[in-house]
Protein backbone atom coordinates (compact mmCIF):
# COMPACT_ATOMS: atom_id res chain seq x y z
CA UNK A 1 0.00 0.00 0.00
CA UNK A 2 1.45 3.39 -0.90
CA UNK A 3 2.08 5.99 1.84
CA UNK A 4 -0.68 8.39 0.78
CA UNK A 5 -3.35 5.69 0.69
CA UNK A 6 -2.11 4.31 4.02
CA UNK A 7 -2.38 7.79 5.59
CA UNK A 8 -5.89 8.25 4.24
CA UNK A 9 -7.07 4.87 5.55
CA UNK A 10 -5.29 4.89 8.92
CA UNK A 11 -5.65 8.52 10.03
CA UNK A 12 -7.95 9.05 12.99
CA UNK A 13 -8.95 12.12 14.98
CA UNK A 14 -6.69 12.78 17.94
CA UNK A 15 -8.20 13.83 21.26
CA UNK A 16 -5.16 13.63 23.54
CA UNK A 17 -2.06 15.58 22.69
CA UNK A 18 1.48 15.66 23.97
CA UNK A 19 2.32 19.08 25.42
CA UNK A 20 5.33 19.64 23.10
CA UNK A 21 4.92 22.48 20.60
CA UNK A 22 4.96 21.51 16.95
CA UNK A 23 8.40 22.00 15.37
CA UNK A 24 8.56 25.06 13.15
CA UNK A 25 9.80 23.10 10.11
CA UNK A 26 6.88 20.66 10.30
CA UNK A 27 4.36 23.44 10.87
CA UNK A 28 5.66 25.36 7.85
CA UNK A 29 5.45 22.22 5.69
CA UNK A 30 1.79 21.74 6.68
CA UNK A 31 1.02 25.41 5.97
CA UNK A 32 2.94 25.50 2.67
CA UNK A 33 1.18 22.44 1.34
CA UNK A 34 -2.15 23.91 2.42
CA UNK A 35 -1.41 27.09 0.49
CA UNK A 36 -0.74 25.11 -2.70
CA UNK A 37 -3.87 22.98 -2.75
CA UNK A 38 -6.32 23.35 -5.58
CA UNK A 39 -9.98 23.75 -4.68
CA UNK A 40 -13.44 24.83 -5.81
CA UNK A 41 -13.74 28.00 -7.91
CA UNK A 42 -9.98 28.50 -7.61
CA UNK A 43 -10.64 29.84 -4.12
CA UNK A 44 -7.10 30.34 -2.95
CA UNK A 45 -7.70 33.50 -0.93
CA UNK A 46 -6.98 31.99 2.46
CA UNK A 47 -5.73 33.34 5.71
CA UNK A 48 -4.18 30.74 8.03
CA UNK A 49 -4.01 31.63 11.71
CA UNK A 50 -1.88 29.47 13.98
CA UNK A 51 -2.95 29.98 17.58
CA UNK A 52 -0.44 28.77 20.19
CA UNK A 53 -1.02 31.49 22.80
CA UNK A 54 -2.01 29.67 26.00
CA UNK A 55 -4.01 32.63 27.41
CA UNK A 56 -6.13 32.88 24.24
CA UNK A 57 -6.61 29.11 24.11
CA UNK A 58 -7.83 29.22 27.71
CA UNK A 59 -10.25 32.04 26.89
CA UNK A 60 -11.58 30.04 23.92
CA UNK A 61 -11.96 27.01 26.16
CA UNK A 62 -14.00 29.06 28.63
CA UNK A 63 -16.15 30.46 25.80
CA UNK A 64 -16.66 26.97 24.36
CA UNK A 65 -17.77 25.62 27.72
CA UNK A 66 -20.35 28.43 27.98
CA UNK A 67 -21.59 27.71 24.45
CA UNK A 68 -22.00 24.00 25.13
CA UNK A 69 -23.72 24.68 28.47
CA UNK A 70 -26.21 27.00 26.75
CA UNK A 71 -26.91 24.51 23.99
CA UNK A 72 -27.21 21.50 26.27
CA UNK A 73 -28.64 22.29 29.69
CA UNK A 74 -27.05 20.12 32.35
CA UNK A 75 -23.99 19.28 30.26
CA UNK A 76 -21.81 21.73 32.19
CA UNK A 77 -21.88 19.54 35.29
CA UNK A 78 -20.47 16.69 33.18
CA UNK A 79 -17.51 18.78 32.03
CA UNK A 80 -15.51 18.19 35.19
CA UNK A 81 -15.51 14.48 34.43
CA UNK A 82 -14.37 14.96 30.83
CA UNK A 83 -17.78 14.88 29.12
CA UNK A 84 -18.56 16.52 25.80
CA UNK A 85 -18.43 19.96 27.41
CA UNK A 86 -14.94 19.45 28.81
CA UNK A 87 -12.24 22.07 28.49
CA UNK A 88 -11.51 21.22 24.88
CA UNK A 89 -8.72 23.71 24.15
CA UNK A 90 -6.68 23.31 27.34
CA UNK A 91 -4.63 20.30 26.18
CA UNK A 92 -4.34 21.51 22.59
CA UNK A 93 -0.86 22.77 21.69
CA UNK A 94 -2.13 24.60 18.60
CA UNK A 95 -5.28 25.59 16.77
CA UNK A 96 -5.21 26.18 13.03
CA UNK A 97 -7.94 28.49 11.81
CA UNK A 98 -8.55 28.65 8.07
CA UNK A 99 -10.37 31.84 7.17
CA UNK A 100 -11.73 32.77 3.78
CA UNK A 101 -13.11 35.86 2.13
CA UNK A 102 -16.77 36.50 2.90
CA UNK A 103 -17.66 37.08 -0.75
CA UNK A 104 -16.37 33.79 -2.21
CA UNK A 105 -18.88 31.11 -3.15
CA UNK A 106 -18.17 27.64 -1.70
CA UNK A 107 -15.45 29.06 0.56
CA UNK A 108 -16.39 26.88 3.54
CA UNK A 109 -16.44 23.68 1.47
CA UNK A 110 -13.08 24.57 -0.05
CA UNK A 111 -11.60 25.39 3.37
CA UNK A 112 -12.69 21.98 4.65
CA UNK A 113 -11.04 20.30 1.66
CA UNK A 114 -7.80 22.19 2.32
CA UNK A 115 -7.99 21.24 5.99
CA UNK A 116 -8.48 17.55 5.12
CA UNK A 117 -5.36 17.58 3.01
CA UNK A 118 -3.41 19.38 5.74
CA UNK A 119 -4.45 16.61 8.16
CA UNK A 120 -2.74 14.09 5.90
CA UNK A 121 0.44 16.18 5.77
CA UNK A 122 0.41 16.37 9.58
CA UNK A 123 0.03 12.60 9.79
CA UNK A 124 3.41 12.00 8.14
CA UNK A 125 5.06 13.81 11.09
CA UNK A 126 3.09 11.96 13.75
CA UNK A 127 1.05 15.10 14.39
CA UNK A 128 -2.50 14.36 15.41
CA UNK A 129 -5.41 16.51 14.30
CA UNK A 130 -9.01 16.92 15.33
CA UNK A 131 -11.43 18.97 13.23
CA UNK A 132 -13.54 21.14 15.56
CA UNK A 133 -16.96 21.53 14.01
CA UNK A 134 -18.26 23.84 16.78
CA UNK A 135 -15.40 26.35 16.49
CA UNK A 136 -16.86 28.57 13.72
CA UNK A 137 -20.04 28.90 15.81
CA UNK A 138 -17.85 29.66 18.82
CA UNK A 139 -16.34 32.65 17.02
CA UNK A 140 -19.83 34.08 16.52
CA UNK A 141 -20.36 34.36 20.30
CA UNK A 142 -19.41 37.55 22.15
CA UNK A 143 -16.54 35.82 23.99
CA UNK A 144 -15.33 34.14 20.79
CA UNK A 145 -15.39 37.42 18.86
CA UNK A 146 -13.23 39.05 21.55
CA UNK A 147 -10.57 36.38 21.08
CA UNK A 148 -10.96 36.56 17.30
CA UNK A 149 -10.20 40.31 17.38
CA UNK A 150 -6.78 39.54 18.89
CA UNK A 151 -5.78 37.08 16.17
CA UNK A 152 -5.20 39.48 13.29
CA UNK A 153 -7.59 37.87 10.82
CA UNK A 154 -8.35 40.34 8.01
CA UNK A 155 -11.65 42.20 8.38
CA UNK A 156 -13.27 40.80 5.22
CA UNK A 157 -12.45 37.18 6.17
CA UNK A 158 -14.42 34.66 8.25
CA UNK A 159 -13.13 31.64 10.19
CA UNK A 160 -14.39 28.71 8.13
CA UNK A 161 -12.56 25.68 9.46
CA UNK A 162 -10.75 25.09 12.75
CA UNK A 163 -8.69 22.18 13.95
CA UNK A 164 -6.55 21.17 16.90
CA UNK A 165 -3.00 20.05 16.07
CA UNK A 166 -0.40 18.41 18.28
CA UNK A 167 1.88 15.44 18.64
CA UNK A 168 -0.13 12.36 19.52
CA UNK A 169 0.10 11.28 23.14
CA UNK A 170 -0.08 7.67 21.99
CA UNK A 171 1.45 6.60 18.69
CA UNK A 172 -0.31 3.24 18.49
CA UNK A 173 -1.97 2.17 15.27
CA UNK A 174 -5.76 2.28 15.13
CA UNK A 175 -7.73 -0.93 15.08
CA UNK A 176 -8.36 -2.31 11.60
CA UNK A 177 -11.64 -0.97 10.30
CA UNK A 178 -14.50 -3.38 9.91
CA UNK A 179 -17.50 -2.03 8.09
CA UNK A 180 -20.97 -3.51 8.16
CA UNK A 181 -22.42 -5.04 5.03
CA UNK A 182 -25.30 -2.57 4.94
CA UNK A 183 -23.42 0.66 4.22
CA UNK A 184 -23.22 0.44 0.43
CA UNK A 185 -25.99 0.70 -2.18
CA UNK A 186 -25.18 0.30 -5.86
CA UNK A 187 -27.87 1.60 -8.19
CA UNK A 188 -27.35 0.94 -11.92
Amino acid sequence: MNNILRSVLMRRSTYQFDSRPIRDEELMDILEEGKLLSNAENNDAWHFTVLQNRALLTRLSDAHEKLIAREHEGLKKDSASGGAGSRMFLDVPMLLIISGRKDVKYAEDAANMVFGSMMLVAEKYGIGVCWLNSAPELFSTEDGRKVLEQMGIPVDYLPLCVGAFGYKRSAGLPDILTLGDNIINIVK
